[in-house]
């Protein structure tokens, strides 16, 4: 039988590397890679070949100089080569802590950066990727088969009611498809017209059909995937109908508002529950295989009473608004009280399916670079994850701020394989500061604290952060940023530090004089066109700038910023948990 083309990829990449001689072998009892020695040969095991191929990237990295700290880049430093190894085994097998490790693609594909990305998850071990359905049509035949041979498993789906039933599509023919909401008099509307989000009915059974010969229409057209989502699209706007209304629990213990006077916000699990549950056995009755992914995420974060998570069925739990300065299953913390209660609450519901999470180790687009780093915790959660049957763990991410949010992702690919959290701090930061090795931890460190200081919960985002803190705690950060971007000027995300705190410091200004009521349209060009010079470091994602134009029409307009406000998520947590507040069993 011919190598297949992740076995001959493993292989050339391993002369590509400077390996010299090597044996590759399966092993199918082994529950994952091994590398050994034996008489000067290099002997690379593991029960699939792409673990083969995890092995010669990991014998890079320990054994023969290599880093590989983001897309695109392969950092090699001569004095890391490892000449002095003896004979036997080096990196004994060790069973992946979670099955599913990946990310998370929130943007369009660009051809070029997507073959980046797709041997940096190969080079880290992530083995899974979840985009939009609307993205992933858009993927071309030759980066699919990349990423399979890279053992990379993408799930199309993410918030994708809008996606399978468009409007434009179904408004005449099928308006009972669509959310109703009420009108004065009794009469009833299609949101669809006037509410962006165009949620639909999840109740209507015509729907449920529609919906599940929709999926089984994609799968066919693309059949080289394995995993489908069905999400409501992001935001609120559910259905109010007779019948939807009786599924939702807007007078108990939970009850929350959203912003916006006099609309409630619907803890709408039980509706989104069944209809996955009865769009789930319609597909399975014709293609068992298929696994129909769908979220737990804000105001349908818990299971349903009396749902059960059953094979083929796996849902994806969103740490949403998650207070960073606590563990997850922190009793003490109010914040995450709430995300604990519901992963219990989704283990208890296993039958045959899977729990995975979705996680938020950039934050999400509107922390705007600002400080998070997860190292310890996030070892220990993913142990805590694992303890309580999770099966996998995906976090968005962006390109443009790698500098800030890659060793996350780093640490986060560690994790998820079980090495421990001392191994990958110490390989981090000897690889991306050699030379600064105490300088580098100092400074990251400092910046922990200044994070430390805000006290009690902390869900970073702007307000959160800069009102709980002075300008002086971010200005002490440059000089060392700057003495180690001038030694390390070649490696990110060292070269990157000083632009990183300046930006810091300069947002934390604009905090200040917003507050004061002083701020001036000039003040935003300038923030603006600062940033813009930045572009070419990996520190701003491109919503950043979209954030900043809204800011400086409210300033333009008089009016205070309309994003600085944003506590209500954390509110809705604390409310939502206090009904049953969770017991951890770590």
């Amino acid at each position: 039988m011919d190598p297949s083309p992740t076995r001959l990829l493993a292989e050339s990449e391993f002369r590509r590397l400077g390996g010299g001689k090597a044996e590759f072998r399966l092993d199918l009892g082994l529950p994952s890679f091994e590398i050994a020695r034996r008489g000067g040969v290099w002997l690379l095991s593991g029960p699939t070949e792409t673990e083969l191929l995890y092995a010669v990237y990991d014998c890079a990295e320990r054994f023969l100089g290599y880093d590989f700290f983001e897309p695109g880049t392969e950092d090699f430093d001569p004095a890391q080569v490892r000449r002095d190894l003896s004979s036997g085994v080096l990196v004994p097998a060790r069973r992946p802590l979670l099955r599913h490790r990946g990310f998370i693609q929130e943007f369009p594909f660009d051809p070029g950066k997507t073959r980046e990305l797709f041997d940096w998850m190969a080079k880290n071990k992530l083995n899974y990727l979840l985009v939009w359905m609307k993205y992933y049509d858009e993927l071309p035949d030759d980066l699919k088969r990349y990423a399979a041979c890279r053992g990379i498993v993408i799930e199309s789906g993410h918030h994708n009611f809008e996606y399978l039933i468009p409007l434009e599509k179904y408004g005449k023919s099928h308006p009972e498809y669509f959310a109703l909401r009420p009108r004065g008099g009794g009469e009833r509307e299609l949101p669809g017209v006037r509410h962006a989000t165009r949620q639909l009915c999840t109740t209507e059974p015509g729907l449920r059909e529609e919906i599940a010969r929709r999926l089984l229409a994609y799968a066919e057209k693309h059949p080289e995937l394995t995993r489908l989502g069905l999400n409501p699209n992001d935001g609120f706007g559910w259905c109010e109908c007779a019948r939807c209304r009786k599924y939702y629990q807007p007078d108990d213990d939970r009850k929350c508002r959203v912003p916006t006077p006099g609309k409630p916000y619907f803890f709408a699990e039980n509706a989104y529950d069944e209809f996955i549950g009865a769009v789930a056995e319609k597909i399975h009755a014709k293609r068992p295989d298929l696994v129909l992914d769908f979220f737990g995420y804000v105001n349908y974060s818990s299971p349903a009473k009396n749902f059960r998570l059953t094979r083929g069925i796996a849902v994806e739990l969103a740490n949403y608004w998650r207070c960073v300065q606590h563990d997850l299953d922190d009793p003490a913390c109010p914040t995450n009280r709430g995300f604990l209660r519901d992963l219990l609450a989704w283990e208890k519901a296993k039958d045959g399916g899977e729990l995975l999470i979705y996680e938020y180790y950039m934050g999400i687009n509107f922390y705007m670079s600002l400080p998070l780093l997860f190292r310890k915790r996030m070892f220990d959660e993913l142990r805590f994850y694992r303890d309580h049957a999770v099966d996998g763990v995906l976090t968005q991410f962006q390109l443009g701020h790698w500098s800030v949010y890659g060793s996350n992702y780093r640490f986060m690919a560690a994790a998820a394989r079980g090495e421990s959290f001392e191994d990958a701090r110490a390989r981090f930061f000897s690889r991306r500061f050699p030379g600064m090795v105490k300088e580098a931890e100092a400074f990251f460190d400092g910046v922990q604290a200044v994070v430390d200081s805000v006290g009690g919960c902390h869900i970073p985002t702007p307000a959160s952060l800069f009102s709980r803190i002075k300008l002086e705690q971010l200005e002490k950060l440059l000089p060392p940023a700057r003495r180690i971007a001038r030694k390390i000027p070649h490696l990110r995300p060292a070269a990157d530090l000083a632009c990183w705190v300046r930006y810091l410091i300069a947002f934390k200004k604009l905090y200040d004089s917003e507050m004061a009521r002083r701020i001036t349209v000039e003040e935003m060009r300038r923030f603006r066109r600062r940033i813009a010079r930045g572009s070419g470091r990996r520190i701003f994602a491109f919503p950043v700038q979209g954030y900043l134009k809204l800011w400086q029409e409210d300033i333009a307009a008089g009016r205070p910023c309309r994003f600085f406000d944003v506590d209500w998520p954390s509110e809705f947590r604390r409310r939502a948990a206090e009904a049953a507040p969770a017991k951890p069993s770590r």
